[in-house]
């Protein structure tokens, strides 16, 4: 019985009224990640108790699990569903600066399915708080770190894909000894935080990101329907991986075949440098 399995029992179970639910209370947390399976227990809960209070927790900017059945619209139009309620905006961040809000908003927000909200923090930033760098910047990016940084700020290094990871970095606990480096996936990164981030592999192609389509037949017809907005989940997906820095965040582009987000990104005010 797997997972999927179990769910699907436990919304028989309490259809059928073989339990009846004592929760007066329902919390949900990380709301964005719900699957319509999922979104049926919760229903199922609540019919057992029409008086029950159900509280989410959840961001929709950070819905990047489509692959694993959620769909974005159960947070986006959850008054439609669950009916109408009060809502609280947690509009201050108290992990990344002023000016990687600001860029990692705007990107985000160029979706218009995505909900509009202030997001706000206590520490200003520099214009260069995030920062394009070509790609064989690098090491020297790292050579300069490691005159600065110190040993317990955690360094970052993501990609889209685990056999992305730059080949550089193999050396690293040698080369830079007082560097604490660590690499992930953009969806590993999750929950995660980390001083400096630097995110690898922008380029364009079939390992590039955003990342082209990749479902088979199968999986189109059990997966939720795509949005209706390009690249929109991959562009979550570049919100996240911005917004697990504190101070400072450096994309490193392909320069032969740049990514498509560049451009983008560009286009609402982040610098591009050839050295660090």
């Amino acid at each position: 019985m797997d997972f999927s399995g179990l769910i699907h029992q436990a919304v028989d179970i309490l259809q059928k009224g073989r339990f009846i639910s004592p929760w007066k209370h329902i919390l949900v947390d990380e709301y964005q990640d719900i699957s319509p399976q999922r979104a049926r227990l919760l229903d199922a809960l609540r019919q057992q108790n029409r008086r029950v209070s159900l509280f989410a927790v959840g961001d929709d900017w950070q819905a990047i699990y489509r692959f694993s059945g959620a769909e974005i619209n159960l947070t986006t139009t959850f008054d439609k569903r669950f009916g109408p309620g009060a809502q609280c905006e947690l509009d201050t961040t108290y992990r990344f600066n002023q000016r990687i809000g600001e860029i990692a908003n705007a990107f985000v927000q160029q979706n218009p399915h995505q909900l509009p909200k202030p997001l706000n923090s206590l520490v200003k930033g520099t214009k260069k708080s995030v920062l394009i760098l070509p790609a064989s910047a690098l090491e020297t990016l790292l050579d300069k770190l490691s005159g600065y940084a110190q040993p317990h700020e955690k360094i970052l290094v993501l990609a889209r894909y685990h056999y992305l990871r730059p080949a550089l970095l193999d050396k690293a606990a040698t080369r830079w000894p007082t560097l604490n480096i660590e690499f992930m996936t953009m969806h590993g990164s999750k929950g995660q935080q980390a001083d400096y981030v630097i995110i690898s592999g922008m380029s364009g192609g079939r390992d590039g990101f955003p990342a082209p389509a990749r479902e088979s037949v199968i999986e189109q017809v059990l997966l939720p329907q795509p949005e209706d907005f390009p690249d929109a989940e991959e562009r979550r997906l570049l919100y996240v991986a911005l917004t697990r820095a504190r101070q400072q965040v450096w994309l490193l582009e392909d320069e032969v075949n740049p990514s498509d987000f560049i451009d983008a990104l560009i286009r609402i005010g982040v610098p591009r440098a050839k050295k660090p």
